[in-house]
């Protein structure tokens, strides 16, 4: 039985129970590597379409899939390949540089599982990615027998805490094309890797008790680094930051209310500057809503992000025929960015229709990698996307993008992740 499926965590209500059910006899029990499997149910209990997690998906991951049974997991083997596909960006650009076009290619080999009650581990490895070989993914390991099996915590490299289950939307999925739909957010002038979904080394303890959503984190190393050794990274020259979040999120429920926040340091230079290491401190907060779509009703996610940073860069103004003025701190800068998607299942639920919009305000921008900055505008972007689940196990994306002042492009995904081998007795 499904209920017995569950860890004994503190009770999560006859409502949680409840819709697994409507989920699991919604539609016949599809094996999906590694969970469903294990469990021999559908892929839609934790996924409104596959990558896309819906609340108890989300449930599932923020306990570190603590909140499953281990004895089940012995019925599916842990390691399993998970293939973007080929994917496939065309964009007009000037008529110097002609089009851009792909395809990109992903593949991704993923282990999760449970060493005993108390810990579990996921690993990931990127084996081929846009043309290259891959680097070491989010690979942690997790203890949960904190506040009565409610708390979790996870050391290793993790996914930052503002994207542990958004980036499992359809949203990522061009990212993976090479063609970037979400904003690649900065905080003041410097991008501070807020969705750098390859993980960060550190720490983490989510407190995951029925409706209730703790999380904080202290994360080094965001702008780069794929080896162990950069575990142990958090010099002046690492970012490195706390972040956190409180949220209402419960797992039998579409609807999620929470604010998330980011604070840090960073040392940054340029060509134009001393050699002498400069020392950043942002901050940033982002209050959010968001709800599953699910048949017959839509779903969506709006976010709004105010941020500051103390020390974002250099000025140096240059008279014509001139040389070259003295170098002049920018002094605090603000910015701020919204976003919202809506999604909608259509053709008997097997089809997503998605729209996206974002719009950032920063008044400053660096000039190339010189740790000088100058006047920049506000940007707007966004555009609609449709997917459609083949299969369980294949899954297609095209979404058609435009960003402000440049061409508009298209893109096409193939996701792929069927399971290696048939589910153990």
């Amino acid at each position: 039985m499904i209920v017995r499926a569950l860890r004994r965590f503190s009770p999560l209500g006859t409502s949680l129970v409840t819709a697994l059910l409507m989920l699991a006899v919604r539609e016949p029990a599809m094996a999906t590597p590694v969970f469903a499997q294990a469990y021999g149910l559908s892929c839609t209990v934790c996924h409104t379409q596959m990558p896309m997690l819906n609340a108890f998906g989300r449930y599932i991951q923020r306990t570190g899939y603590a909140a499953l049974n281990p004895k089940a997991l012995k019925h599916a083997v842990p390691v399993f390949v998970f293939d973007v596909g080929t994917a496939y960006v065309h964009q007009d650009e000037n008529p110097t540089t002609g089009r851009i076009t792909g395809p990109f290619h992903t593949t991704v080999v993923q282990a999760n599982g449970a060493i005993s009650p108390d810990f579990t581990y996921k690993i990931e490895q990127l084996v081929w990615a846009g043309g290259k070989a891959g680097s070491l993914d989010q690979t942690w390991i997790a203890y949960s027998n904190l506040f009565n099996h409610d708390g979790h915590l996870f050391v290793g490299k993790l996914a930052p805490i503002n994207i542990d289950e958004f980036a499992a939307s359809v949203l990522p999925e061009v990212n993976d094309a090479g063609l970037n739909r979400e904003p690649n957010f900065a905080v003041g002038v410097h991008n501070y890797a807020l969705d750098y979904d390859n993980g960060r080394w550190g720490a983490k303890f989510n407190y995951v008790g029925g409706k209730t959503l703790v999380q904080i984190a202290y994360l080094g190393n965001a702008t780069g680094g794929n080896s162990f050794a950069d575990a142990y990274d958090y010099s002046q020259n690492a970012d490195r930051s706390v972040q956190w979040r409180i949220a209402y999120a419960d797992p039998a429920k579409p609807y999620e209310v929470g604010v998330f926040g980011e604070s840090g340091a960073i040392a940054f230079g340029g060509s134009a500057l001393p050699a002498s290491l400069h020392t950043d401190n942002y901050s940033v907060i982002v209050p959010y809503v968001s709800k599953d779509p699910r048949p017959g009703s839509p779903g969506f996610r709006f976010e709004y992000a105010m941020a500051s940073d103390s020390n974002p860069g250099y000025t140096q103004y240059t008279a014509p025929g001139a040389s070259p003025g003295p170098l002049q701190p920018a002094g605090a800068r603000s910015s701020s960015w919204a976003q919202g998607s809506v999604y909608q299942m259509v053709l008997h639920d097997h089809g997503m229709v998605d729209v996206s919009y974002y719009h950032t305000n920063q008044s400053i921008a660096e000039n190339g990698f010189t740790g000088l900055v100058g006047p920049a505008a506000p940007q707007s972007g966004g555009g609609p996307g449709f997917s459609y689940a083949i299969n369980p196990y294949t899954r297609v994306h095209a979404a058609y993008y435009i960003v402000q002042n440049q061409r508009p492009a298209i893109s096409t995904v193939i996701w792929f992740s069927p399971p290696l081998w048939p589910r153990l007795k």
